[in-house]
């Protein structure tokens, strides 16, 4: 479990019993049906210490707000409630073991009280997050404040797609990586060769650079459609993906602009050389 506070949904498997159960109600399951698959997709909760007692706190939170809470899940959260659940994550802290009391004095408040009437939840749009066709290099034109300081505003830097990648969801995301090089104007395709690839991060202490990496999409407004203009698809060259046990978050193509900034800024006047296909190093300063 991933933990950053004592709130109820400082956590990640709160988050995500939460969010599970919202996405099958939107999906215009009943709400029993949305619990029962909810119960069935965590059911690895159920008998765990840490885990269980989130499942009924987050349940019950959830089902009060949209006014479907359910007299079983209310039984089992007051249960969890009454024995402290996972208070003894919090006694080493005292401020900690304050705050985590706090919130289950909160949810016991909220729990006994009438619930709001059953509020109509909307059914879900599906989203296209797998933008573009692999190969697809499109021209994307600084537009921001935080491009001036690099004299790249009003310039354009090629993106280009490369494949395709799942981060903790299901959802296919697009792959891209970035060529290093600020463009007056939009080129043709013919023209995009020969130019390096901007690093994504340092992926290890030695220097290996990740050259690629994840954009998702959270909503459609997002895409930055009046800033890219379609420059053609041609074969990616190599560009290695590497296996990581914790892969980075995604960019958002909302702060892509912002993400390029900080690349060109870190990258731009760095020396690096492939070392193997689709494997760059550089050397650190001081080493």
């Amino acid at each position: 479990m991933g933990t950053w506070g004592t709130g109820l949904y400082q956590n990640d498997v709160a988050c995500d019993i939460r969010d599970s159960y919202m996405g099958f109600l939107r999906e215009q399951l009943s709400n029993q049906e949305a619990y029962e698959k909810t119960l069935e997709k965590y059911s690895k909760c159920i008998g765990d210490e840490e885990d269980e007692p989130l499942l009924w706190f987050a349940l019950a939170e959830t089902q009060w707000k949209v006014g479907r809470l359910l007299p079983e899940v209310k039984t089992k959260a007051m249960e969890w409630i009454e024995e402290g659940g996972l208070i003894a994550l919090w006694e080493k802290s005292t401020i900690g073991s304050v705050g985590w009391k706090k919130t289950l004095d909160k949810l016991h408040g909220k729990l006994n009280t009438e619930q709001p009437k059953e509020k109509k939840i909307r059914k879900s749009v599906v989203l296209d997050k797998n933008l573009w066709n692999v190969g697809d290099v499109y021209a994307y034109q600084f537009n921001t404040e935080a491009s001036k300081g690099l004299n790249a505003y009003g310039k354009y830097i090629l993106l280009q797609k490369i494949g395709e990648g799942k981060h903790l969801l299901d959802e296919v995301l697009t792959r891209i990586h970035v060529f290093d090089k600020l463009l007056d104007n939009v080129p043709a395709i013919e023209d995009v060769t020969k130019i390096r690839l901007l690093p994504f991060r340092q992926r290890d202490k030695e220097g290996s650079l990740s050259m690629n990496g994840l954009v998702d999409l959270f909503k459609k407004g997002d895409y930055p459609v009046n800033f890219l203009t379609y420059v053609g698809n041609v074969q990616p060259p190599a560009n290695k993906v590497f296996k990581e046990l914790h892969p980075p978050s995604p960019s958002a193509w909302k702060f892509i602009e912002e993400q390029l900034c900080y690349k060109l800024k870190c990258w731009h006047d760095v020396e690096y050389e492939m070392i193997e296909e689709g494997v760059f190093k550089y050397t650190p300063c001081g080493l």
